[in-house]
């Protein structure tokens, strides 16, 4: 079986989904019958290349947000990632 699978290497979803594919694929009876190849997809190819804010600051101007809920939807992020022993 071959997976192609598409993400962004800067999206920490991205990442985070990564960890739990091969967490899955390590679990798969067929795992040595698998042919992954990973491929990169810039999600926002018009975001800045360098910035003076925050996650926050950018999480919220993004997502028309207040700075306490960018500040929550980023503590879930690293939550998720600890979960996966990404942190």
């Amino acid at each position: 079986m071959k997976v192609e699978i598409w993400s962004d290497y800067g999206c920490p979803f991205c990442y985070i989904g990564k960890r739990r594919f091969e967490k899955a694929l390590q679990q798969f009876p067929h795992k040595d019958e698998v042919d992954v190849m990973f491929r990169s997809f810039e999600l926002d190819p018009n975001a800045p290349k360098e910035t003076r804010s925050s996650m926050e600051e950018i999480l919220a101007a993004k997502y028309g947000m207040s700075l306490e809920e960018a500040k929550a939807a980023n503590d879930r992020v690293a939550e998720q990632a600890a979960d996966e022993g990404l942190v």
